[in-house]
């Protein structure tokens, strides 16, 4: 049995009301809110390909369920960074 790596792409069309007072201004905001009608158009397979065992290894099979190997490459977090507060201002300091 063979592997195949099918890349697809899918066309939503999304349908956005924003309230503004120029064409620019309204192409501004409209990311800032979500959007009103979302309508899925469809799925297009634009390429396929084979694959071996050495590559399915090396670059598409998972190494465990809960870690993907983007993440195992980037490490452990440093604890530090995560504790660290600024100090907080006394009242009568501002």
């Amino acid at each position: 049995m063979a592997k195949y790596v099918i890349n697809t792409a899918e066309v939503i069309k999304k349908v956005y009301i924003a309230d503004a007072y120029s064409e620019k201004e309204a192409l501004d905001r409209y990311l800032d809110q979500a959007p009103d009608k979302v309508e899925f158009i469809g799925e297009l397979v634009y390429s396929i390909e084979t694959i071996n065992e050495y590559e399915y290894d090396k670059e598409w099979k998972p190494l465990d369920p809960d870690i993907g190997p983007d993440q195992l490459k980037d490490g452990p977090p440093d604890q530090r960074e995560l504790f660290e507060l600024e100090p907080v201002k006394d009242y009568y300091d501002q």
